[in-house]
This record gives structure tokens, sequence and C-alpha cells, in this order.
């Protein structure tokens, strides 16, 4: 279709408004009434009693990061996993790894007196510290040892002579690499806590590590384990928090600086961001809702929601005070009429992000879901406050005064529809690239990588899951519907050979279950044969319940029909990690082909349910476009309006998808919330534009389409300059998960302004009667590209028109 709109340069041009106080007379009236000044007083004070009250609740914000979090608790792999949990009667609590390895400086291994002596007496200060339930290592482990008379059950290493240590504890499965490395030169201390409360866990950690460093002075003792982890990142946020407002503060600063030449115009955006964040953090403080991983990015959220409003107003008001100098407006009026104007395109930019982030009310999760509706909240919250707070400060402030290149006009959008037809064919080629290339994403992320390498908690726990036989627990439960199945001495053999096996396949560090229990009451310990005849087993069994806490009720049922195996695997892929569980599935299942074989604990569920969750988040998106659709169609009465309003915004979620793929960013709940997100806060310029476009269309214009990118082109850039601003502070954070969401936030940016200044302006260059009203459609006439250059000193350069030559 050839179009009928036209590129042509004009020497003639006419300038409608723009002009200095000098060659066009006085300028409005900028004095405002003593009556005005005291209401803008009072509302000033009103806001800084107000953030005062909202600071004050800053210390009872709850900080909270769980691995859980992140999954439905509804979920069949969790039911799965609970159902095994009561079989065996797991109680669930947190768990926290000492780790202490023997420096190189001493010479031995922790298999002598006085270093299970000294180990004993640690277990049992640890034991002392509120909130523990209880405490293992090797000095305490209870198990079973037999002698040629007799077999008895208590302390492993006090029913062993010291002789004999070395082969009766290292050869146990049950105990090495569990308690002590098969180098018996590092040793672990498991300490469960009463309950997960995130404040407990804080106070045990900070005690922990107290305890441990004057305890084992020459030796390198460390923390691990999940909880540990958890622990550690909770601190740490409360860290960022710090941190990401005040490089909210210097971002807000550098990008206003880089917009406006008056230095009191930086108080306006900067006060109104501090405001807005301190009510945010503390209506967050006030309904008991925790700051998680994914709250530390509700400050930026807020920064690049005030700073936009504000950016917007003012320059509408620049506009209208330079258009208006004939006229005999105060400043007072200037400052309605602004604010009149943007007040529809403010809102729908805070409601479309809005949108985007309700769209996680759908997930399952309800960390995401708590996540969408506090965000929401907080654009909604941050709109009012800058809307009301905007006006006395207006008021009180000088008029602001934006740099040259904000001033000029935004001819450059116009090269786009110069054009057209190669840009738009360029653009629409390179989402079939993305699209394309986005079908194989990354599915390679780890467990505790969400953690900065480095930290303490991440260090200790990669070492245990390398030479202590892994960290994340994996159990498989095996089920048979007759009496006594598993006293059945051709049964446990079988299941002794497939552990064997199962320990030798690549990611598995342990894997233990009742072989290891009847060996362990032999009198060879762990290197005997296991019983040969049902009777044997029978009586060890027996044997066994007389313990004051019978080790076998973690693995076998009442009636001995179902049987665990605890298995340990190491921290993997995501990817390898299904792999690898369902290949031991299918392997247990081939081995016992009459039983039934269901597994459950982290590994079986964690990395399963975040794929499933992110799958579902990456193209949640849909939702956001077609509700942001209906919006639109209400607000602006056209359906075809927002119809096109949606086009250049599908390239955002397209140009993301391609990122990952191409940079391989593993691809996480965290990182798969960003689609919807950016697709709300890519129509943030659309609004406007349409917003311009229908203001422009109400008066008599040759050619709306150019006249309303002229005017709104740099104000869209400002406003996508701020939000990059805003969301490169992410680069800086402690946690990769945080980063990789900031550099996917620019791309996602870029994307959406190339959407609506480039390739929207291309295809309206084409198509034109798309937006045309039908009345205007025989009128329109060609594009002029104006051939001015504005002195750096005048007011901006509201629309040059001529006549088609």
């Amino acid at each position: 279709m050839k179009s009928n709109l036209q590129l042509v340069k004009s020497p003639k041009l006419e300038q409608s408004w723009g002009q200095t106080s000098h060659e066009r007379g006085q300028s409005p009236n900028l004095k405002v009434a003593r009556n005005v000044q005291l209401l803008a007083w009072v509302g000033i004070a009103a806001l800084i009693l107000i953030g005062a009250v909202g600071a004050s609740s800053f210390s009872s914000l709850k900080t909270q990061y769980s691995i859980m979090q992140f999954l439905p608790p509804h979920h069949p792999a969790l039911e799965m996993d609970h159902s095994i949990r009561d079989h065996f009667h797991l109680v669930d609590r947190p768990t926290f790894i000492a780790m202490i390895e023997l420096a190189g400086s001493e010479s031995g291994t922790w298999l002598t007196q006085e270093r299970i002596k000294k180990l004993s007496d640690f277990s049992v200060k640890v034991g002392k510290i509120s909130g523990v339930h209880e405490v293992i290592s090797l000095a305490n482990v209870k198990g079973m040892a037999g002698d040629e008379g007799s077999i008895n059950v208590g302390e492993v290493i006090r029913l062993t002579p010291e002789s004999q240590w070395h082969d009766r504890v290292l050869d146990d499965k049950l105990l090495a690499p569990a308690l002590i490395s098969q180098d018996a030169r590092s040793a672990m201390i498991y300490v469960e806590l009463e309950e997960p409360n995130v404040e407990l866990m804080m106070k045990f950690e900070t005690e922990m590590k107290e305890v441990l460093a004057n305890g084992f002075k020459g030796s390198i003792a460390s923390l691990g384990g999940v909880p540990a982890v958890q622990t550690e990142l909770g601190l740490l946020l409360n860290k960022e928090l710090r941190n990401f407002l005040l490089f909210t503060v210097l971002a807000c600063a550098i990008t206003l600086i880089l917009i406006f030449r008056s230095i009191s115009t930086l108080f306006i955006p900067l006060a109104l961001t501090g405001f807005a964040n301190v009510m945010v953090i503390a209506a967050m403080a006030w309904s008991g809702l925790p700051f998680t991983i994914l709250s530390s990015t509700i400050p930026i959220l807020v920064f690049i929601t005030v700073v936009s409003l504000v950016v917007h107003t003012l320059l509408r008001y620049h506009e209208d005070h330079s258009a208006n100098r004939d006229s005999h407006l105060t400043k007072w009026q200037l400052i309605v009429m602004a604010n009149r104007a943007v007040w529809l395109p403010n809102l729908l930019g805070a409601l479309t992000t809005c949108v985007g982030f309700l769209t996680l009310l759908s997930s399952e999760v309800p960390l995401i879901r708590n996540y969408g509706l506090a965000v929401a909240l907080a654009v909604m919250v941050s709109w009012l406050l800058t809307s009301l707070g905007l006006l006395p400060m207006m008021i009180l402030m000088p008029h602001p005064v934006p740099r040259a290149w904000v001033n000029r006009p935004a001819r450059w959008a116009l090269l786009a529809m110069r054009f057209s037809k190669p840009v738009s064919i360029g653009i629409v080629a390179l989402c079939c690239i993305f699209v394309f290339v986005g079908r194989h994403l990354d599915w390679t992320g780890r467990l505790f990588d969400d953690l900065p390498a480095g930290q303490e908690a991440r260090t200790s726990t990669e070492s245990i899951d390398r030479s202590m036989g892994g960290v994340l627990p994996l159990e498989m439960e095996i089920k048979f519907k007759e009496v006594d199945a598993w006293k059945n001495p051709q049964r446990i053999t079988r299941l002794d050979q497939v552990l064997g096996e199962i320990r030798g396949t690549s990611g598995v560090g342990s894997a233990l279950s009742v072989p290891e229990f009847l060996r362990a009451s032999n009198p060879g310990g762990a290197s005997s044969a296991l019983p040969t005849s049902q009777k044997a087993i029978a009586e060890t069994y027996f044997l066994y319940s007389f313990a004051e806490q019978n080790p076998l009720a973690e693995f076998l049922t009442d009636q001995n029909r179902n049987l665990r195996v605890s298995l340990k695997l190491h921290d993997l892929p995501s990817n390898e990690v299904q792999a690898l569980v369902t290949s031991l599935k299918l392997k247990m299942q081939a081995a016992f082909p009459d039983g039934q074989v269901e597994v459950g604990g982290m590994g079986a569920y964690v990395h399963t349910i975040n794929n499933e969750i992110s799958n579902d988040l990456i193209f949640g998106f849909w939702q956001a476009l077609i509700i942001i659709a209906v919006i639109l169609a209400v607000i602006f009465r056209s359906l075809r309006w927002a119809l096109v309003a949606c086009v250049p915004n599908l390239i955002p979620p397209i140009a993301l998808l391609g990122f990952i793929a191409v940079t391989h960013t593993p691809v996480k709940p965290g990182v798969a919330i960003i689609f919807s997100i950016a697709l709300g806060l890519a129509f943030n310029n659309t609004v406007y534009l349409l917003n311009r476009l229908r203001d422009v269309q109400r008066l008599p214009c040759a050619r709306p389409i150019t006249r309303a990118f002229h005017l709104e082109g740099n104000p869209c850039l400002v406003s996508t300059l701020v939000i990059m601003m805003g969301f490169s502070v992410f680069m800086f954070s402690y946690f990769p998960l945080n980063r990789t969401f900031g550099a996917c936030m620019i791309v996602s940016i870029l994307a959406g302004l190339i959407g609506d200044l480039v390739f929207l302006p291309a295809v309206l260059a084409i198509f034109p009667q798309l937006l045309i009203d039908r009345k205007m459609r025989k009128t329109v006439e060609p594009i002029i590209f104006p051939e001015v250059v504005v002195p750096e000193k005048e007011a901006p350069v509201k629309i040059w028109e001529q006549e088609a030559a």
C-alpha cells in the first residue's frame, strides 16, 4: 500500500509559539496569591508530618527469604513430599550444618580421643542455645554395635574401641561422608531448630558463629545448609534496601540534571520520590508484608513512577507557559492547565504498569501473588501522592527550565516516517529472529546461586555439597501391599545392590536406607554381610525398637510395608537434576516392579515446580496485553486505537525472549515475572502519544500525526531515560537475580522505545488511516521535516506547519 504521507523539506516555516518574552511581550504573571501560598505551605507541612510517622515504622519491617516462597503450597509434587514425610514421621525442621576442617598446620584426623571429646563438649554447648531442638555430630550419633556375644544400642563412638574407629566410622555409609569426610579431616555438626522462624534463625546464626569461632580457633569453621543461605539472604536484604534507597536518590539527581537546567527543579522529584518510598515501605510494615528478595524492586519502581509523572507534568507546564506568553494567565492557572492536560496519561501510565503486576495474581505462588499486589498498590499510591504533593511544590518552587535538547521538537522521530518501509520491515524481521532464537531457553539455574558468591553460607554449603555427600535431599518411598514386605532377605539384597548402583551415579552424593542399619548391627560392622533369613532381619528390627529413638522408624512404616530411601544430590543445574530424579525413579521401579515407587524431598520438586511457574509467567504477558487493550479501548472509545497501541508493545517481550536465549540466562520465577512487568511499563510512552494525538485532532490541524510526535517525542524520550536510570540501580545489587532483573528490564525498555518512537511512526506513515479520524483523512497533508535550529536560550518550538510544496 502506497503511503499518502510524504516527507518534504520547506524553507518557509511558521513558528506558532516558543519565541522569547522579549520578542512576544510580557510573560504570564507567575506571582501567587498569599492565600494560595499559605495553602501550599500547609500541604507541605502535612506531607512532612505524614512522612515522619511513616519513617518511624521502618524498624518493624520484616525481611524474609526462603526457597519455599517460590513454590505453590498445593502442587502435587509438594503433596507427595508431605505424604512421604507423614508416613515416616519426618518433621521438617530448619537444619544448620557446621563444618569444621582441620587446618594445614594441624596433623592427624578427627578420630582421636581429644578431638572427639572436644566435638562432644561443643555439641552439648550448642544444644543449650535457645531454640535448638537437637544437635547431631560424630561424637553423639546413636547406632548399634555388635560383637560375638551381644548387640548394644547407643552412641557409636562409645560402643566402639578407639583402635576400631577408623574402619568402623569410615566404612559406615550412615556416618561417612554425612558426619565426617572420607579423609577424616572434616567433621560436620547438624543443628535442628524448633521451628522455621526467621527471627529465631537469624539470632541462632549469630550465636552459632560466635560459638564456632571460640570453640575451634585453630581450625577452619563455617556454617552452611539451606537455612543458613536463607538467613544470609535475609540479612543482605536489609543492606540491599538501604543501598537501593541511596542509589535511587543518586539516579534521580543525575537524571534530572540531564533534563533540567534549574537546580531548584531537582528538589521536587527528589522530595516526592523520598516521600512516596517512605510511605510505601511504611505501608508494608503496617500491613505485615515481608520484604522479600522480590520486594527489593519496589523502591526503584516507586522512583520510576514518581519521577516519570513529575517530569511529564513539569515539561507540560513549561510548554504551556511558553505557549501563553501573550496571555494574562497566573502561575496558578498555568499549573492547573498543565495538570489537567496530563492527568489522564499520568493515570493511564500508572494503570498500565499496575496491570502488568496484577496479572501475577493468577500465579499459584503466594510470594508472587503478594508481590504483584504490593507493587500495584505501591504504584497507585505513588501516583496519588505525587499528584497531590506536586501542586504545592509547583506553587512554591521557581519556574522549571528544561535543557536545550529537551526544548527542541522531536524531529528525529520523523526519520522513521521518512524511511517507513525499510524501518518497519527491518524491525519485524528482527522480531521474527528473536522469536525463533527464543524457542530454546536456558533451564540450568542452580538452587543456591541467588546468594552472592563469596558469602560464607554459600561457600560453606558448596563445600559440603562437593565433599560431604551433597545438600539437595531426595526421598524415595517403595510401597508394597503385603505385610512384612521388607523382612524379605532377597528384597533387602536387591535394594542394597540398587543403592550401590545409585551411589555410583554422577550427581548423587549419598544414598541411605535399611541395609546400612542391618550391617551396622552385625559384629563385622559396615563391612559385614546382610542377614540371609527373614528371622534374622526381624530380630534386628526388634533390637532397634529398644533404642530411645528408633532410627528405623524413619525408614520403615508400621507392618514393614513401606520403605524409605534417603538420598542427597549435588546442586546441579535444574535440567540435570530433573533428568537425574527421573532416571533414579525409573531405576528403582525397575528393581521392584511389583512395588510402587514415589519420590519427594526438595530435589524432587523445587526445580520442577520452578520451571513450571517460570513457563507460565513468561507467557502470562498475554493477560496483561488483553486487559490493557480493554482499558485503552474504553478510555479512547476506539477498539482500533487500542489495537494499534498494542502492536508496538509486543516488541519488548519478544526482544526480552531473544535476549534471555542469546545470553543463556537461566530462567527462574524471578526472571520470568519480567515479561508481564515489562509489558505494563512499555505502554507508558504509548498512552502519552495517543493522548497527545487525540488532543491534536480536536484542533484544526492538517498533520496531526506529525504534530503529535513532534510535541511528545522528546518527553517520551526523557521518560524512557528516567526509567532506564531507575533500573540501572539493579546493576549494583548484591544478588545475581536482581542484576539479571535490571539488565532484562533495560533491554525491554529500549525495545519499548524502539516500538513507540521508531516502529509506531513508521507504521503510521504507511497506514495513517489507522489513527486519523474519518472526517480528517481527506485533509491529511504531507509531513513537514522542519529545518530549524533553535537557540539554546530560546523557549521550545511547539510546532512548525506549512502547506506542502
